[in-house]
């Protein structure tokens, strides 16, 4: 098998290739790419967290900031996509004449049109230039001291794992719903974050991190519904003086988030099965 440093070298330049690409679609309005491009930014970030101990804090506490800065930039557009989409489809369920509706609609295209505004100047931008530029420049991971053998990764790995299996715990000990909904939505970040760093390591560890990486997407899938149907609910509660179709869709909503509390359980049962995180253990 190659050496760990190989594959995830690998994974990091065919990142930061992606990365590029996507933000060359950005800035043509392609269909889906500002959420393409945020994943790519997302899982860079969340491996240089991963394997932090690692790396030369010098060159990647810093990478760790921009990458930071343009993730918030490109949220601040997908989000508002995503509250959309749902809005439409909800909409061509109920037909015309939904003035609340209406009124979100306007708001959140606003929202989104401001959104793009402030993202599409600064990726033509000096800063995202010198961003991809150190990128690039790393062909690679930095590693410190050396790079770390399987059983240093594995570590990571499973400590990465043990902070969702911890967040789930929480969420299922209390009894607040708020407080429920607040620990799952922390079990999805961290379950993306073990999703990131089990892809890195699937030259690595073979099958095994593919069955993680698996697990940990479904887990993040389903508690994204949740999360996804939580904002709307949210944005939904922003409306001065909603009217009966902004309740309606409320309340679909909160059914929404209902359901998709329902299925995490059975998703959580599969994932955290020794068959998925056995070899993990020390």
């Amino acid at each position: 098998m190659s050496h760990p440093h190989e594959p995830v070298g690998e994974w990091w330049r065919d990142q930061v290739v992606a990365l590029h690409r996507w933000g060359r679609l950005v800035l043509r309005d392609e269909d889906d790419s500002v959420h393409q491009m945020r994943v790519t930014v997302r899982r860079l970030r969340s491996v240089l967290a991963t394997y932090r101990p690692f790396l030369d804090a010098e060159r990647t506490e810093p990478l760790r900031e921009e990458l930071k800065w343009l993730g918030a930039l490109l949220g601040e557009v997908r989000d508002t996509e995503v509250l959309r989409k749902r809005l439409r489809r909800w909409a061509a369920e109920h037909g015309p004449g939904q003035t609340g509706v209406d009124a979100l609609r306007a708001a959140l295209a606003e929202r989104q049109a401001q959104g793009r505004s402030r993202l599409l100047p600064e990726l033509d931008g000096k800063r995202y230039r010198a961003l991809t530029a150190a990128l690039v420049a790393f062909d690679g991971l930095p590693w410190s001291d050396g790079t770390p053998g399987k059983k240093a990764l594995r570590k990571r790995a499973r400590r990465s794992w043990r902070r969702v299996a911890a967040a789930v715990d929480a969420a299922e000990l209390t009894d607040d719903a708020d407080e429920r909904r607040r620990q799952l939505h922390e079990a999805r970040k961290k379950a993306k974050r073990t999703r990131y760093a089990a892809e890195s390591l699937r030259e690595v560890f073979g099958e095994d991190a593919e069955r993680l990486a698996d697990a940990a997407k479904s887990i993040q899938s389903t508690l994204g519904d949740l999360n996804d149907a939580a904002v709307m609910i949210r944005t939904i509660e922003m409306v001065p003086g909603p009217d009966d179709a902004l309740r309606e869709l409320r309340a679909a909503e909160e059914a929404a988030a209902a359901d998709a509390e329902e299925r995490f359980a059975s998703v959580w049962k599969k994932a955290n099965r020794s068959k998925v995180q056995g070899w993990l253990s020390p």
